[in-house]
């Protein structure tokens, strides 16, 4: 009798031990505030059943929308998810969850985020009446709402707190090739990294799209080419829980041996921390992260500052350009070579307002111009526009120009920035292998011996003139820039026989054709013959539209605008 006894003792000892070692408070989340998205984190040393209990808000008659999650560690799978525990009505919207759920030995985080008026949670008319008549007669309730919220988890385990999941986040990022994660609002961030052998990422984003528009996002560029090789859309990715909005992609893509540059980019509002709706369910992670699929290949990554190489591959920067600015950069190539363009500018509707161009410099016609339809979104507004493209240029000497108009430009935005602002312009960087920068040199314009008069950079309200004198009857060639419509010249060019005054050529507009930008830009290029004798070349201008003051898109060679003339090669004065 007496062993009976002590048998029953000892299992009601084990039961109690057992009960009692079940009830540990595991995980434990209240004080929410509007807006608020607190963690906490626990550890289980077994597989077990955990018990839930939570006060959050409800369908009908709520002020608050709340939500709690559970992720896995380090996979960051859902684990558990408040809306899929069993409710009952607490009182005037606050409801009450519980909640027995089996996990797996492991790591987990657990959060909560509560968000005051946020409409898409509001189902039908009936609903949102109900929100609007509780956000104006009971605002009292609406705080004490808040004061009310709270989530607890029981089981067997160990707490470990915000401190302790933070530091699962950073050995995460450490074990990773690189992660641009945590990100705020208006942020812009870069990471070069080489891979010396071809190699399968993983690439684990989260960002913020809608409507076919991406806001917040990333992608991976070659450096060498500056091509995008992959990039983060609303189509390629999947709701990352919280308001709709949140994107999420987790894939694997190859790349082959080559150096690259990560980036991710944020617009003005719904960033890690300073959410405007519900975040995502792994918030800590809003950014870019890669990782190599194949552990054991992992000597083969290496992350590096790109930034360097950009700076010393420099060949031409336009960039940081304000309102109203026309500005170029002439350049000798002693050899040939690939360049990489890369410009930043504002366009809409196929029509470019800040763009640039590059002409070469003896022939004075254009190679390359920034046209609407090869650009991208450059972050911000639609309308900030960018192209990246490699050109190859023979050995020899061009112009890069850059205009922009009268708003949004580098620090004076009229809308959303470009997620590089200080790139607003143009810049080339060599690309080809074994570049030096002594490859390259200033380009000075010389006076070729064949000019024989030169009337260029005219500005409005000008009469400019110039003499040349043939001793035989000579073919010159003629090279004149101005500004026409409707058939009439406001800008334009003649030559007189100075012993006579007779007009011996005049620019027309019938006898030129378009010059590049705005339409009035006219372009007369050609040869004619005159007698020995002397001329007089004179250049006229209106009150509008001149070299480096144009109310309307300059032609393509705007440093020309005037005229020039040359004996054509093969003949003498």
């Amino acid at each position: 009798m007496k062993q009976l006894i002590a048998i029953l003792i000892l299992t009601l000892i084990l039961f109690l031990t057992s009960a009692i070692a079940q009830n540990e408070l595991i995980a434990e989340i209240r004080n929410l505030g509007p807006n608020d998205v607190k963690v906490d984190g626990f550890i289980l040393n077994k597989d077990q059943e955990i018990s839930i209990h939570a006060i959050g808000g409800g369908n009908r008659e709520r002020a608050v929308y709340t939500a709690a999650w559970i992720l896995k560690m380090p996979t960051r799978e859902v684990a558990w998810k408040l809306k899929n525990a069993k409710q009952s009505r607490y009182d005037r919207g606050l409801v009450e969850y519980t909640d027995q759920v089996s996990l797996p030995k492991g790591e987990y985080e657990v959060y909560y985020a509560a968000f005051p008026d946020w409409s898409e949670n509001i189902e039908g008319f009936g609903e949102f009446m109900d929100f609007l008549a509780d956000k104006i007669f009971h605002p009292d309730r609406r705080r004490r709402d808040y004061r009310e919220l709270s989530l607890t988890i029981e089981g067997v385990g160990q707490r470990v707190g915000t401190e302790g999941v933070d530091q699962w986040h950073e050995q995460l990022r450490k074990a990773a090739l690189l992660s641009l994660s945590g990100i705020w609002d208006n942020d812009y961030v870069r990471q070069g990294f080489i891979l010396e052998k071809p190699l399968d990422l993983t690439i684990y984003a989260i960002g913020e799209a809608n409507d076919d528009e991406t806001f917040d996002y990333g992608w991976i560029i070659d450096v060498k080419t500056g091509k995008r090789v992959w990039q983060m859309t609303e189509r390629n990715s999947q709701h990352a829980g919280g308001a709709r909005k949140n994107r999420m992609v987790n894939e694997t893509i190859s790349l082959p041996a080559g150096k690259y540059a990560a980036c991710f980019v944020t617009d003005g509002s719904h960033s890690y921390r300073d959410w405007n709706a519900p975040p995502p369910y792994d918030p800590a992670f809003w950014g870019m992260t890669l990782r190599v699929k194949d552990e054991s290949m992992k000597k083969y990554a290496k992350i590096f500052d790109d930034k360097g190489i950009e700076d010393h591959n420099l060949v031409v920067d336009l960039t940081r350009l304000r309102d109203d600015e026309f500005q170029s950069k002439a350049f000798t190539l002693d050899k040939p070579m690939d360049l990489r363009v890369t410009a930043v500018g504002e366009g809409r509707d196929g029509d470019m307002f800040d763009y640039g161009w590059i002409v070469d410099a003896k022939r004075r016609k254009k190679i390359w111009t920034m046209e609407y339809d090869e650009t991208e979104h450059a972050g911000g507004d639609r309308k900030n526009r960018m192209v990246t493209k490699v050109i190859y240029l023979d050995k020899g000497s061009y112009i890069v120009y850059f205009v922009t108009d009268g708003s949004h430009s580098y620090r004076d935005w009229n809308a959303a920035a470009p997620f590089d602002p200080e790139d607003w312009g143009i810049s080339l960087h060599a690309v080809s292998e074994g570049f030096s920068p002594k490859d390259v040199s200033a380009y000075e314009e010389r006076e070729e011996k064949s000019v024989l008069a030169r009337i260029v950079g005219v500005r409005d309200d000008e009469r400019r003139r110039e003499s040349f004198t043939l001793t035989k009857k000579s073919d010159i060639h003629i090279y004149a820039l101005g500004e026409g419509r409707d058939g009439e010249m406001s800008d334009y060019a003649w030559i007189e026989d100075a012993s006579t005054g007779k007009v011996v050529w005049e620019m027309s507009y019938r006898s030129t054709e378009y010059a590049g930008g705005a339409r009035k830009n006219r372009l007369f290029e050609g040869t004619i013959s005159l007698h020995a004798g002397k001329y007089t070349v004179y250049y006229e201008t209106d009150g509008s539209h001149a070299f480096n003051d144009w109310n309307d898109d300059p032609p393509d060679d705007p440093s020309s605008w005037g005229v020039t003339i040359s004996l054509v090669e093969g003949t003498q004065r």
